[in-house]
């Protein structure tokens, strides 16, 4: 009984490890509730007939100007979301629940959404938010702005 007892604890532990592996660490939880929030770059939607879209404003290319979207992710598990298309904006907001790699939201009007599954990408500054009918393709609004910069400084430059 003595051996058995200290083999269970390291299964045990083992098991824990493992299990645990998909929630996310001090930095990534900083970054993903970053104050700036996530700019949305992409969004595609699988739709029951089969035949996927994608939106035209969200298309994985900058349309500043035309087309914006944020969501921000605070620490006190609430969030925002702007869209803004063609001059007309529409805001979410509500509270979010991560459990592991899924995050799930609930707005202003009780409508639930998700839970999507999170992928988190530390060094692109990158986050997918992904379902089997829907996915979006963020970058953190900070990054996000560098590399505009950067792209009109080198349009600018031709």
């Amino acid at each position: 009984m003595r051996r058995f007892f200290p083999s269970l604890v390291v299964v045990f532990a083992s098991i824990l490890l493992v299990c645990g592996r998909d929630s996310l660490n001090t930095d990534e939880m900083k970054m993903l509730q970053d104050s700036g929030g996530w700019e949305i770059i992409s969004m595609s939607r699988n739709q029951a007939n089969g035949f996927p879209t994608q939106s035209p404003c969200f298309d994985g290319r900058p349309h500043p100007g035309q087309c914006s979207g944020v969501l921000i992710l605070t620490k006190s598990n609430t969030f925002s979301q702007t869209v803004r298309i063609h001059g007309q904006s529409v805001r979410r907001t509500g509270t979010y629940q991560l459990t592991g790699d899924q995050l799930a939201f609930v707005d202003e009007l009780g409508t639930q959404d998700g839970p999507y599954t999170l992928t988190l990408n530390t060094q692109a500054k990158s986050l997918i938010l992904q379902m089997p009918q829907v996915r979006m393709e963020l970058l953190l609004e900070s990054e996000y702005r560098k590399n505009l910069e950067e792209q009109r400084k080198r349009d600018h430059a031709r």
